[in-house]
């Protein structure tokens, strides 16, 4: 599956006004075989508060109508916390009128919770999304570039390139008519040395056009070069103007996963760099009276009007607020005067929401570089008009 914007996008758009069930699980592998897992008991105490507050509704119909959609969904459940089922962060989305059945997993946590609201809630999602955003991690060294593909916690290889001495060269450092004689003059040794160094550099000079191509097809949003810096440096020459990042690090071959985990460290740096930048950017912007808002009276008022292109928000921040009849945002404390409205005690779900269906981007903000943020409620927007 696919998880991007669109993935998003589709999970928003499933409405229900009986309720949308929305599970979400960290699993494990089971310690006892005789003892419900934690993820398990979690999730089962989420459930019984949704059926207790459901219990208590008035409405006869929609009550027996949504319980019987939770007991329908114990099998759904079952395989949601099974250890055995694949994924380590799993999502189940079930709307009560349709009896349809959304689920999804990436190899990252989640987070355990159970909630029952009008719409599909996204928000540990795209969390969870944010955390692992597809990068390259390429790896160069003598032998060649191999390039990994790294998104939503699962590594794979997409390209290798073998580098092969030049037989020219090759036959240069043994000498004509020397065929295993051991020695060899200083010249003779210092010559062989620069034209192996020549023809490693245009060997990553050559490939950097296919490279590059690569990289703009998987959508990285971020690329580590790593290696010995002298050749990291060379192919980054070769392919600028993309925005690389170089780590200094000799990684031996090994499976994919090894070698993403090995830069672990170097891949969340480079998300709070981008995220810092990002920041700084709308900041920046604002204060200059471009096209950017800071803080949430005001990011809510243009999210209201369509107008925001990317929303950004504080990993780790928290909002009330409260919906008004035409389903207006507004924070607690700035509804119009006269203005009837609902309560909203989960309003970063709301703007998550708001944002995404009106094509908006949605960036969570990795609380190493919301520090600008802080004093704008966590919440900003780059505008498109």
């Amino acid at each position: 599956m696919l998880h991007d914007h669109g993935f998003l996008r589709e999970l928003v758009a499933m409405k229900d006004e009986m309720g949308v069930v929305s599970l979400y699980v960290d699993a494990g592998p089971r310690v006892d075989p005789g003892i419900r897992p934690a993820w398990e008991i979690r999730l089962r105490d989420d459930l019984a508060a949704i059926r207790a507050r459901v219990s208590a509704w008035p409405e006869r119909v929609r009550r027996a109508t949504v319980l019987e959609h939770l007991e329908a969904l114990e099998p759904e459940i079952a395989r949601l916390v099974d250890p055995a089922s694949p994924g380590l962060g799993r999502a189940l989305f079930a709307p009560v009128c349709t009896g349809e059945i959304h689920r999804t997993s990436l190899q990252v946590p989640v987070g355990t919770c159970a909630v029952l609201e009008s719409t599909a809630y996204v928000r540990p999602m795209i969390a969870a999304m944010a955390t692992s955003a597809p990068a390259g991690v390429a790896v160069v060294s003598r032998d060649g570039v191999r390039l990994i593909d790294y998104r939503y916690g699962m590594a794979e290889d997409v390209y290798r390139s073998s580098y092969e001495l030049d037989s020219d060269d090759w036959r240069e450092m043994r000498g004509p008519g020397r065929a295993g004689t051991e020695r060899r003059s200083s010249a003779h040794h210092e010559r062989f040395r620069r034209r192996a160094e020549e023809s490693l550099v245009r060997y990553l000079q050559g490939i950097a056009p296919e490279i590059s191509n690569r990289m703009g097809a998987l959508r990285w949003a971020d690329v580590l070069l790593v290696g010995d810096p002298r050749l990291t440096s060379t192919l980054a020459e070769a392919l600028r103007p993309l925005d690389l990042i170089q780590v200094d690090r000799v990684i031996s071959d090994g499976p994919a996963g090894d070698v993403v985990s090995r830069v672990s460290a170097e891949l969340v740096a480079v998300r709070v760099r981008r995220d810092t930048a990002l920041v700084r950017r709308v900041v920046d912007t604002a204060r200059s009276g471009g096209r950017a808002v800071l803080g949430l009276g005001q990011t809510l008022a243009l999210l209201n009007e369509g107008r925001v292109d990317c929303l950004l928000i504080d990993e780790n921040g928290r909002w009330r607020g409260a919906r008004g009849p035409d389903g207006f945002l507004y924070p607690a404390e700035q509804v119009p005067h006269g203005t009837v409205t609902t309560d909203e005690p989960d309003l970063g779900e709301r703007m998550i929401e708001r944002a995404l269906e009106s094509g908006a981007e949605v960036t969570v903000v990795h609380a190493g570089a919301a520090g600008a943020l802080a004093a704008y409620d966590g919440v900003g927007a780059l505008l498109r008009w």
